[in-house]
């Protein structure tokens, strides 16, 4: 499958084929779908396993491979330019994509893990730091929570010496996250503002990052070692880690109002489109490549007048693939589905030739 280097048009009814051709693109650039976090569900019918081929091409024009085998629900060996990968971390912002899709729309109207995972993802993208801190915060986590589970469940004694280890480690960490997310969310926001005031002038966006850990003067790792020792008992007695940054609050709000909780379903779509149009601004800023744009059922809940405008702030030298199953709604909606610069792919074709 050969695909222009502007707008790509993917048509066909229901069933075609046309989000997974836009789940083949994710999965070479970042391992996995966008649609689930089991590869198995990936699998042709009847099959174990898959394998993807692509090429992406930077913008000086460099050519690189990325293939992609799924032996297993347990194997995953991911080569780029004939060379195999050791870790999925490798591929992480190598090829920068921004994906929406009507899953997305969790990560305004879902619950707090999914906005968590969202910006996790971006910075680890940009900041390759993050993302080790991320991986080793994960690992000391999942240390102590057995530890206290295993006291909640079965009255295990806690090992007290190793206990204070864990969030000697932990506090080093999640201090390191904090200020990583800090960072990067500063800036993230402006780029967000700025592309909501591009769709929608009459009302505010706001965006709120609060740490689950309050934070005073003072040096941030000690402020965490005192968090997970102030909440022990509480611990202890869940079976769980109640404080950190793996619960950490990103908040959305229009006019002072919580977007979760007041937005209507139009609202909901035009600031996750500015989300995703700040996402793939904060990733070329920071990596300075272009990204990938891959916009699945992309004019739902917005009239003409939000679509007009959407079209337009596409229009920055991105190859965009944007999928249908009316060619005609997308001149309503005010794409100029003919020119030079598009190249209109019949899904149903490819999956009748496939």
């Amino acid at each position: 499958m050969d695909f222009g280097a502007h707008t790509n048009i993917l048509h066909g009814e229901n069933g075609a084929g046309k989000t997974t051709i836009l789940e083949a693109i994710h999965s070479l650039g970042y391992t996995r779908s966008f649609k689930t976090r089991l590869d198995t569900d990936l699998f042709r019918h009847g099959q174990v396993g898959y394998q993807l081929k692509g090429v992406f091409s930077d913008k000086a024009g460099v050519e690189q491979e990325v293939r992609l085998k799924v032996e297993s629900s347990r194997k995953k060996l991911v080569n780029v330019n004939g060379k195999n990968l050791t870790s999925r971390a490798q591929i992480i912002g190598k090829f920068p994509l921004v994906s929406l899709t009507p899953e997305d729309g969790e990560l305004t109207f879902g619950a707090p893990e999914v906005r968590r995972l969202f910006f996790n993802k971006l910075i680890s993208q940009v900041d390759p730091l993050y993302l080790e801190d991320l991986q080793t915060h994960a690992r000391i986590l999942k240390q102590r929570n057995a530890m206290l589970q295993a006291f909640a469940n079965e009255g295990t004694a806690i090992d007290r010496i190793l206990l204070s280890t864990l969030d000697e480690q932990l506090a080093k960490i999640s201090a390191r996250i904090h200020e990583g997310r800090s960072k990067h969310i500063s800036r993230f926001k402006e780029l967000l503002y700025e592309a909501y005031q591009e769709l929608e002038d009459s009302k505010s966006l706001k965006m709120a990052f609060i740490s689950n850990v309050r934070h005073s003067v003072g040096e941030l790792e000690a402020l965490y070692r005192q968090a997970y020792q102030d909440s022990l008992s509480e611990d202890m007695r869940k079976g769980i880690t109640t404080k950190g940054p793996h619960r950490d609050l990103f908040t959305f709000f229009l006019d002072t109002k919580d977007l979760r909780k007041f937005g209507s379903q139009g609202e909901h779509k035009l600031v996750l489109v500015a989300i995703k149009f700040a996402e793939g601004r904060f990733l070329e800023q920071h990596l300075e490549e272009p990204p990938v744009f891959l916009l699945d059922d992309l004019f739902a809940e917005l009239d003409v007048k939000r679509s007009l405008m959407i079209v337009e702030s596409l229009k920055g030298g991105h190859q965009i693939f944007i999928t249908a199953t009316d060619l005609a709604d997308l001149r309503n909606h005010g794409l100029q589905v003919d020119g030079d610069k598009l190249e209109i792919i019949n899904a149903e074709r490819i999956q009748a030739n496939g």
